[in-house]
């Protein structure tokens, strides 16, 4: 906001005061203490105050320099509403006897430390203990915030007993949870509506129709990249890193939906050994395909003619939703690709690409519970193709169940459901990430603690490099993080700094983005 007008500054009790004093004749006692001082005094005093009122109602009528409910209002007149604070969400597992259900609402969660007090969370449907002695199903945190979004293996307590159940946990990380979104954020998002008003399916309208989703702290649109009518779209997270798969599905799914095919594993072909349809699972709609070792040679699924579920040629992801019995193996499991039967070979991730569309994945790399990989490929809309999922000899322990496959387009329709206007072909990707390796040897000042400043001076590197993400010069500049580091408390000089091995700026593209990597201070 510019300056405040000149009948708003300096309109102090002693400037508003002398000023009335000096209108009265010079041959007056106005000296402090008189009759005349004494009565314009309390004047002075409700002016002075009535000049501070006028600059905060000045102040709260503009959205750089109002605040909290005064912003909302602000917003609110341009449609956009402070985003609130989300649940989060994690997968759990039940050991207890077969047959036992735990009703939804039960109260789990983490054990409080010293360093962290207790999470609380509830089971959001009834569990079922399986014949193996195991149930899976999900909890939400009770309470909504970025503190729900605990680490795999925490929630391990169950607050009330229950008869039956002996115990649970999460095999994978609680994730969705976002705190309300700060005043910053929100003016961020009510600057770019009002400077840049919608027109019709414009550029502008990629950024706001994206920052309009939960969770997305930056938006990166490059009209035309992949051809006429065609839109990419790239997004960091509010931490200002690459967004995860569920953000992008979430952000593609409202500006613009994809083609998305289904298809049950266990319609699919099975062969080869230790391969068999399970129909004891209570966590899947249908049954899965149960996958063990077997000396004799490999299982296999394969869905056949993968090309008829494609409705256009394009880059396509196949998303294999599958668990594991147990995830601690090392040895080489799964491979899971996409067969171009046409030319006898591996399909490609990208149009004349040399990548294959296959990945290898090991138990490590699964999880416990139901959780999705993916495979992207391209499909020319005419060669012949497959999905191939192997269960490995290499591994002799490990038990693989695979519930279905998802056939996902990376573009979207073209047909106007969502947002996005009729004829454009929009793909939402995450941000590409730069890590930013930085090494130095400080000096640091007599008096003060050696671990703490390198810690301040990390979190100094880490606040500009994040403060580059996806603005109109987002290199990463040398002499920038030079100056990030003397701008620390304790530090008095540094040597030998190294951004990336070297002493030049690092070029990050338009839909990438700095991330921090290793920080080195000696």
């Amino acid at each position: 906001m510019a300056d405040l007008p000149e009948y708003l500054t300096d309109q102090t009790y002693e400037t508003i005061l002398q000023r009335m004093l000096d209108t009265l004749p010079s041959d007056l006692d106005k000296s402090e203490g008189s009759f005349i001082w004494d009565a314009l005094s309390p004047a002075a005093i409700e002016l002075a105050l009535a000049a501070i009122w006028a600059q905060q109602v000045l102040e709260r009528g503009f959205a750089s320099t109002t605040f909290g409910q005064y912003l909302d209002l602000r917003c609110e007149e341009h449609g956009i509403t402070r985003r609130p604070a989300t649940y989060s969400t994690a997968p759990v597992v039940l050991t207890g006897e077969p047959g036992t259900i735990l009703p939804a609402g039960h109260p789990v969660g983490t054990q409080s430390s010293e360093a962290a007090p207790a999470v609380g969370f509830v089971t959001e449907s009834d569990i079922e203990i399986g014949p193996d002695g195991t149930g899976a199903g999900t909890a939400r945190a009770q309470e909504p915030g970025s503190q729900g979004n605990v680490a795999a293996h925490t929630i391990t307590m169950l607050y009330e007993t229950y008869p039956g159940i002996t115990g649970i946990d999460n095999p994978e990380p609680a994730t969705g949870g976002l705190d309300e979104e700060d005043d910053a954020s929100l003016l961020a998002r009510y600057l770019q509506r009002v400077r840049s008003p919608s027109a019709g399916g414009n550029k502008a309208d990629y950024v706001n129709w994206a920052m309009e989703v939960p969770g997305v702290g930056g938006v990166s649109v490059i009209p035309v990249r992949d051809g006429p009518g065609t839109v990419s779209i790239a997004i960091i997270n509010t931490n200002k890193e690459p967004a995860d798969q569920a953000l992008v599905d979430e952000v593609q799914n409202y500006i613009a939906p994809p083609w998305a095919n289904e298809a049950e594993a266990e319609n699919m072909s099975l062969g080869g050994y230790g391969v068999s349809v399970d129909t004891t699972l209570t966590d899947d709609t249908g049954d899965s395909v149960k996958m063990v070792y077997d000396a004799t040679g490999a299982g296999t699924i394969t869905h056949s003619s993968l090309q008829a579920l494609l409705q256009q040629p394009g880059i396509w992801q196949a998303r294999v939703r599958v668990k594991v019995d147990d995830n601690t193996g090392t040895a080489d499991l799964l491979q899971i690709g996409i067969w171009n039967v046409s030319a006898a070979a591996w399909a490609k991730t990208r149009p004349s690409g040399t990548v294959d569309a296959v990945v290898t994945l090991k138990a490590s790399d699964l999880a416990t519970s139901f959780g999705n990989k993916t495979v992207e490929f391209y499909w020319n809309g005419q060669d012949q193709i497959e999905l191939r999922i192997t269960r490995l000899t290499t591994d002799t322990t490990t038990t693989v169940w695979v519930d279905r496959g998802i056939y996902r387009s990376a573009f979207s329709k073209d047909t106007g459901e969502g947002k996005a206007p009729v004829g454009a072909r929009v793909t939402v990707e995450p941000a590409t990430a730069v890590l930013i390796n930085v090494s130095a040897t400080l000096t640091i000042a007599a008096g003060y603690n050696a671990d703490s400043v390198k810690s301040a001076v990390r979190d100094n590197i880490a606040a500009y490099i994040k403060s580059l993400a996806f603005t109109s010069d987002n290199d990463v500049r040398y002499v920038r993080i030079g100056q990030a580091i003397l701008d620390t408390p304790g530090v008095t000089d540094y040597q030998n700094l190294l951004v990336n091995g070297g002493t030049a700026n690092v070029t990050v593209g338009d839909q990438e983005v700095a991330v921090v990597g290793s920080v080195n201070l000696t």
